[in-house]
């Protein structure tokens, strides 16, 4: 039977709210505790080496998550790997506040990530299942959500740790946790899981090399080593052939046998490329270059999330076309002029800037859904988790590497120059490819 079939009972009224509240928990954690990172070092006596562990540890365990989780939901049900990620939310929520230690503090912020990285995948997964027809309009919602636990982040972690301490941010997680959990419950039958006449032998022997494969590569980035680097090497390559010959791999690598397929992976990691280098980097050069303050500059990055938030809904309307080719291509165009407006070094005003930061917010707000969309189209339906995971997976992994171009670029002699030409670049780049994407995309049951 197809779980991804809508089931002739309706789902109630509290399903939607439910996987909007869980999906925001993990960008909802990166940007609150964004305001809190020198008070954590302060806390745990540490030095600006902690921050690297605070923020690429949440990073790894999530990138490492998301297709596993995604592929054990697709195994197991959505329902339960949905439940057992809200609880290991509210575990690290209550124990997380407890560290007095940072590699303690660490260890749970791993598991805390590995908890929204349950959810996420089997949310969209438990949303296929149950609203095929609305699969696209949520899928606007979810971004529209996201970009608001963007936006309020930073300011609602500001006001916790200011009147409660660092470990209020994480307490903050436990009324939305068990919010979710309840409507969730309370919204969609409790039957059993379709059964299916597919039963997969667990992929033990890929996740193990997909793990050490993110190792090596968080090891190559962060501390620049050719060592990890041609380990990461051998190990995709080994990694690449079992996967290859597995039924139901945790890295479906046949997938990307498909032109189709593969550009929408490259087009993902682009522009999250792109989105972090004007993240990270603008903030930077406004507040060394231009001398803003910390709280004007985080100002200007509400322009993003507040575009991401409201144009959100509009890529829903677009994944709900059968077009795919133009909405990627116009938001890799929007991502072109973008960067060209940053590159043009207009700062005599810093109405550029906010234009650029709203072009980027229009442009991540249609391929953020339009590109998940085709991954689903382009899988199996009973693997939507490991699809959804696949996805996350490409998008921390162009997060990733901006720190690497953006470390790049400020040890260079001319910083802005190396900064705007690489956002350009990658832009462009992304455009290009989109021009080789299908104009439209079919459902696909087996690959």
């Amino acid at each position: 039977m197809d779980s991804s079939r809508e089931t002739a009972r309706p789902v109630r009224w509290g399903f939607t709210p439910s996987i909007l509240m869980a999906v925001v928990l993990n960008p909802l954690n990166s940007a609150t505790i964004s305001v809190g990172l020198t008070i954590l070092l302060r806390a745990f006596h540490s030095s600006s080496e902690g921050i690297t562990w605070i923020v690429s540890g949440y990073y790894l365990g999530s990138a490492v998550a998301q297709p596993i989780m995604g592929r054990l939901g697709d195994r197991f049900g959505y329902r339960r790997f949905f439940y057992w990620g809200l609880t290991l939310v509210l575990i690290t929520a209550i124990l997380a506040p407890l560290s007095h230690q940072l590699w303690v503090f660490v260890g749970w912020r791993v598991v805390q990530a590995i908890g929204t990285s349950m959810v996420y995948p089997n949310a969209i997964g438990l949303v296929r299942q149950w609203q095929t027809k609305r699969l696209p309009t949520i899928l606007g919602w979810i971004g529209m959500a996201a970009g608001i636990a963007l936006a309020v982040g930073p300011p609602v972690g500001g006001l916790l740790i200011a009147h409660f301490g660092w470990q209020a941010i994480f307490w903050l997680n436990i009324p939305i946790a068990i919010a979710a959990g309840l409507l969730l419950a309370i919204s969609i039958p409790h039957t059993t899981r379709p059964s299916s006449s597919v039963k997969p032998h667990e992929d033990v022997l890929g996740s193990v090399l997909f793990v050490l494969l993110m190792l090596a590569f968080l090891q190559a980035t962060n501390k620049a080593s050719v060592v990890a680097s041609l380990g990461g090497l051998m190990i995709l390559v080994v990694l690449i052939v079992v996967e290859k010959r597995h039924d139901y791999p945790t890295i479906p690598v046949r997938w990307f046998l498909r032109r189709a397929f593969t550009l929408a992976a490259l087009i993902t990691l682009l522009t999250n490329l792109v989105m972090y280098l004007a993240l990270y980097g603008i903030p930077i050069f406004l507040e060394t270059d231009r001398h803003l303050s910390v709280s004007m500059s985080g100002f200007m990055l509400l322009l993003f999330a507040a575009t991401l938030a409201v144009a959100s809904p509009l890529g829903g309307y677009l994944a709900r076309s059968q077009s795919r080719r133009s909405p990627i291509l116009l938001s890799s165009i929007l991502l072109v002029a973008a960067s060209l407006i940053l590159w043009s070094q207009s700062w005599a005003s810093l109405i550029w800037i906010g234009l650029a930061l709203v072009l980027l917010g229009l442009s991540f707000a249609v391929t953020n859904v339009v590109l998940q969309q085709m991954f689903l189209e382009l899988a199996p339906a009973h693997q939507s988790g490991t699809a959804s995971g696949l996805y996350s997976l490409l998008r921390y992994v162009g997060t990733i590497a901006s720190s690497v171009v953006l470390a790049q670029a400020f040890e260079a002699t001319h910083t802005l120059v190396v900064l705007f030409v690489a956002l350009t670049m990658a832009s462009a780049l992304s455009g290009i490819l989109s021009v080789g994407l299908p104009v439209k995309t079919k459902r696909t049951e087996t690959l």
